[in-house]
């Protein structure tokens, strides 16, 4: 565990928050999920906090993607279903923070979840749909 908390300078991939001194309250993550072909090894392995890890569950990110890409893993899944469950879960995420902004806002936050077809960190999804409620494009 200490070569893969110094590989991510003490930082949790999932949500970017400094992970603890100690291993309680961190979880060893299967970046390409074990459910989908993932493997046992040192390259697809992440440490996150506990409740990242929680909420990451059996997600396939944009890193996991280029991972399969670049082992040769071969994702076992179905495709379409997953990326309208991104679409979902983002559009969830954007009427609830578009609340107490005007139709605009929401309209734009809900066309940037619409766009999105693979799950990225929390954090990054949050930043899109925020940025797209502003009317800025996030990168």
């Amino acid at each position: 565990m200490t070569e893969l908390v110094e590989l991510q300078r003490w930082r949790c991939p999932w949500c970017g928050d400094y992970l603890p001194d100690s291993p309680r309250g961190t979880a060893i993550d299967h970046i390409i999920p074990r459910v989908y072909g993932g493997p046992h090894r040192r390259w697809n392995l992440q440490l996150l906090h506990q409740e990242c890890n929680s909420a990451k569950g059996k997600k396939i990110t944009a890193e996991a993607l280029e991972l399969a890409d670049a082992h040769g893993v071969t994702i076992s899944m179905d495709i379409g279903q997953y990326h309208a469950g991104v679409r979902r879960r983002a559009a969830i995420y954007a009427v609830r923070s578009t609340r107490h902004l005007g139709g605009e806002a929401r309209d734009r936050a809900l066309a940037a979840a619409r766009n999105l077809t693979v799950f990225f960190p929390e954090a990054r999804i949050h930043a899109v749909i925020r940025a797209a409620a502003e009317g800025n494009s996030a990168r």
